[in-house]
């Protein structure tokens, strides 16, 4: 009814959400080390809508918490903070970002939100912000500057309250709460439109940050500036042109990179810029103001050749980039996971030889109490152990005992040993094999 395409979506975000789960039912998101090899794992996949239409289920299940006990509350959120707020981040959704960061902040931190919302409330003034709209308005249409979009902004929640952390700052030391962000054609525009700014309102000592003569590490440029308004209240001004609004907004600036640090492997970044390739071709083709030749300039250069494909063509979403990098995996053992990390063209014998040589095979009896597993790849049997893996499957490893789990045969040795039914022959100084007395 729907189509393959439609089909290959469904299985794509039930695989995420079974992912998810996992990862949740463990704890994976407190072990930061498997957390960043999972964040990796679900970018990965195939199809950047089916992360897209995860984090969007995501956002709205965040939204309906309250319907949830307490403890699940505070379980999903942590679980989301930690695995779907740096995915968000690392596709420049900030807006999906904010909410989650906002919606979780309000679950795990409870009396801190409430303060803090409480506090922003009192120090919000919606006549500043739009008294200082009008006022640059006026005073940019004086100066001949053209521009392409001013608007008021507020800081996110959870971003003030981490800054205060972070700086050991009080709110009223936060300068960048409120603020104006003004989008214009030309770089020269940004400077014109600064001395425009700094004539209206006078200037905060020690607050103008020129990221456009000196972008970030991470490639974002900008102008920024803090002024004082009537009232001695504080707010800050941004001013960039389209295409630096382009590249803050949906990614080439690799805004997580500043965020979140370095990243181990290179072709974590080129599934990052793809994913992000995919989402600001769409916002580009759905905003007739933009043409397309914007985003293919020689500064910002797709990592693959997206889009290339006609709108009609089914691989027109599918990852072109190969990497040579490694592959993550989820184990399923005894009830437990990880995320592995495995070379390129591993296979599942590469894994079976893993598990074995970090397992304890003997007991402290010596009797061999590393049974034989049978592995299951995405819930199926598999008897071919050169099987190569693939980013993302879930491998599950299971005992090959005929009805007893391996917890009944240790509890009933255990109580043979106990009760003197039998003993071990076998000695440190090798006399022999066990025997029956």
């Amino acid at each position: 009814m729907f189509g393959a395409g439609v089909a290959d979506l469904v299985e794509g975000v039930s695989k995420l959400s079974h992912l998810s789960k996992l990862a949740r039912d463990n704890n994976t998101a407190s072990r930061t080390a498997e957390a960043d090899r999972l964040h990796t794992m679900l970018l990965a996949m195939a199809d950047a809508r089916a992360v897209l239409i995860k984090l969007a289920d995501r956002v709205h299940n965040m939204r309906t918490l309250e319907a949830l006990p307490l403890v699940k509350q505070q379980r999903f959120a942590k679980e989301t903070m930690e695995i779907f707020v740096p995915l968000a981040n690392r596709l420049g959704i900030a807006s999906w970002k904010d909410q989650l960061e906002n919606l979780c902040f309000k679950h795990l931190n409870p009396e801190e939100h409430t303060e803090l919302s409480s506090k922003f409330a009192e120090t919000f003034d919606e006549a500043l912000i739009t008294s200082a709209v009008d006022t640059l308005d006026e005073g940019l249409r004086e100066a001949g500057i053209s521009y392409h979009n001013l608007s008021g902004r507020n800081k996110n929640l959870y971003s003030v309250y981490s800054k205060m952390q972070k700086k050991n700052l009080t709110m009223d030391e936060v300068h960048d709460i409120h603020g104006l962000r003004l989008v214009v054609d030309k770089e020269e525009d940004c400077y014109r439109a600064l001395d425009v700014v700094h004539k209206l309102w006078p200037q905060v000592t020690g607050r103008f940050k020129d990221y456009i003569s000196r972008p970030k590490l991470n490639g974002y440029r900008s102008l920024h500036t803090v002024v004082m308004s009537d009232g001695d209240h504080t707010f800050e001004v941004q001013i960039r042109t389209k295409e630096m609004h382009l590249q803050a907004e949906y990614g080439f600036a690799a805004h997580w990179r500043y965020k979140e640090g370095s990243c181990r492997h290179s072709f974590v970044l080129q599934m990052v810029e793809w994913a992000r390739w995919v989402l600001t071709w769409q916002c580009e083709a759905l905003n007739k103001e933009h043409s397309s030749s914007q985003v293919k300039s020689d500064a910002i250069k797709p990592p693959c050749p997206f889009p290339l494909h006609s709108e009609e063509c089914p691989y027109s979403y599918t990852r072109q980039c190969n990497h040579d990098g490694p592959l993550f995996v989820i184990l399923l053992e005894h009830d437990k996971m990880s995320v592995q990390e495995f070379p390129a063209g591993s296979t599942v014998m590469d894994l079976m030889h893993r598990v074995g040589a970090n397992s304890p095979r003997w007991s402290p009896y010596s009797i061999p109490m590393k049974e034989d597993l049978r592995p299951k790849v995405n819930h199926e049997p598999i008897s071919d152990l050169g099987r190569a893996l693939s980013m993302g499957d879930v491998v599950e490893l299971t005992p090959a005992l005929p009805d007893k789990s391996l917890t009944e045969y240790r509890e009933e040795i255990q109580r043979m040993y106990d009760r003197g039914g039998f003993a071990l022959a076998a000695t440190r100084s090798g006399s022999g094999g066990s025997r029956r007395r």
